[in-house]
């Protein structure tokens, strides 16, 4: 009888142990984060080539709901995700133009920015993880994925995560690094949060959300 008894007690200190650690693992995958939803909408039109955009105001800030398209004509700052069957047979497809936008350099989305706008700080990026407002429906998030013609595969054709990863810059220096990084943010499709990170500015072309402060 002793020994079953001792079974049970196992059994029993078994069964909370593993209930104690089914809880902690559901507490530590409850990252939800609140959405700020947007104050107000508008539409804004690029009066260089006519592209038309939305917007929301979120604490402040106009923000670009769309990701910017204008074509700056340098394909060393500024491209579109290109299908691989249009890469291999060398044609410029801008089939993705409408969707996912242009990917830029820092310096061609600098060149970029139409006047009245800016890139986004990484404050402005912090502001708005905070906020939650990156998660609302009206913001818009666009899984461009980003470019760069730093490959060691001569048959690919340097774009990378379309549909599963969105990648935009900030305007903001990396001081922490050696060398010239500047910070950007990255997000997975189906994961709430978004990740800091910084990158050289000419090797990567990334998407381009743009922000003013608000029109009075």
């Amino acid at each position: 009888m002793k020994n079953e008894e001792m079974k049970k007690n196992r059994n029993r200190l078994l069964l909370f142990v593993v209930s104690s650690l089914l809880m902690l693992v559901a507490c530590s995958k409850d990252d939800t984060v609140s959405v700020t939803e947007p104050t107000a909408t508008g539409m804004f039109t690029d009066v260089r080539d006519g592209n038309v955009y939305s917007f929301v105001t979120i604490d402040g800030l106009d923000w670009l709901v769309e990701n910017f398209r204008f074509d700056l004509g340098d394909r060393d700052k500024c491209c579109v995700y290109q299908n691989e069957d249009d890469f291999k047979l060398q044609i410029y497809s801008t089939e993705n133009l409408p969707k996912f936008g242009m990917l830029y350099t820092l310096s061609g989305a600098q060149e970029a920015v139409p006047e009245g706008w800016r890139l986004p700080t990484d404050a402005d990026w912090t502001a708005l993880e905070q906020n939650g407002g990156y998660l609302s429906a009206a913001f818009g998030l666009v899984y461009g994925g980003y470019f760069t013609k730093n490959t060691v595969n001569a048959a690919a054709n340097g774009s990378r995560f379309k549909g599963a990863w969105a990648y935009f810059w900030s305007s903001t220096k990396d001081e922490g690094k050696n060398g010239i990084f500047y910070f950007a943010r990255k997000k997975f499709y189906n994961e709430q949060t978004m990740e800091r990170l910084s990158m050289e500015p000419e090797a990567y072309f990334l998407s381009l959300r743009l922000v003013r402060e608000k029109l009075k």
